[in-house]
């Protein structure tokens, strides 16, 4: 595995094997997946697609991802507002990020050597401006590349889109299968089988999620917000909390400020 990260909030590293992530989970920057070999299957927010060799994923910040399946070869670029605008201008930076319109980029075969020396550069360098000279190419780049048609599991898709947009009213399995006139079993089955998780499981990550936004930038009451997020007890919304992120959800309100 090859890992550098010239500033706190940059950071880039090559891995080549088995990589397995058991969870969703959240970035507070922007994340660029580069596949150089192998394949994978993605998980965005409500998208869920494969992704095959020269594949780029974008992801940005907030937005619940894992990845499943083997690779063999992938480089992996993080990096946060603050070192955008430390080094664009605002403008700039607009312009830069709207590759990240687009969840799934494949340049064209006759592109992949000019990405993947790309990549290389970024990697090689320990200069901070030569870094950001080389990502504005690079994300330029992947937007000339992006096109309209994005594929995906559309059915399971839409179970996602309607668990993320519903979150605090769902409050049974089988209010979600009556929604998509299929039964509980068979739901249940193919959430988990696709997702790697159960759906209460997803349900609760989602709704935890959300608890964090409003702890960061509401005043309302720990009770408040757990109702707000569908759970019916406030203990259990406590314990769930401090389960996932380490810390009640107080502390964790003190220490987001």
């Amino acid at each position: 595995m090859h890992s550098f990260s010239p500033t706190s909030d940059f950071l880039i590293k090559t891995n080549s094997g088995d990589f397995k992530m058991p969870s969703m989970h959240y970035h507070a920057s922007y994340e660029l997946y580069y596949l150089e070999a192998g394949s994978r299957e993605y998980f965005v927010e409500d998208k869920i697609f494969s992704v095959a060799a020269g594949s780029f994923v974008l992801i940005p910040p907030g937005k619940l991802h894992r990845t499943g399946g083997a690779y063999g070869l992938r480089t992996l670029i993080n990096f946060s507002e603050t070192f955008l605008l430390r080094n664009y201008t605002p403008a700039a930076t607009e312009r830069l990020l709207r590759c990240f319109r687009h969840t799934q980029i494949i340049p064209p075969e006759s592109r992949q050597e000019d990405f993947k020396r790309l990549l290389k550069w970024l990697a090689g360098t320990e200069d901070e401006q030569e870094f950001a000279v080389y990502l504005s190419v690079l994300l330029n780049e992947l937007s000339k590349c992006a096109v309209a048609e994005e594929t995906f599991d559309e059915h399971m898709s839409s179970i996602v889109e309607y668990i993320n947009n519903n979150y605090s009213q769902i409050h049974t399995i089988e209010q979600i299968a009556e929604h998509f006139f299929i039964s509980k079993y068979h739901l249940c089955r193919v959430f988990k089988k696709t997702m790697g998780m159960t759906i209460i499981d997803y349900l609760n990550q989602i709704r935890t999620k959300n608890a964090c936004a409003y702890l960061q930038s509401s005043g309302k009451s720990v009770l408040e917000i757990a109702e707000l997020c569908g759970f019916r007890s406030p203990a259990y919304f406590s314990n769930l909390f401090k389960k996932q992120t380490g810390m009640s959800p107080n502390k964790y309100r003190a220490q987001s400020k």
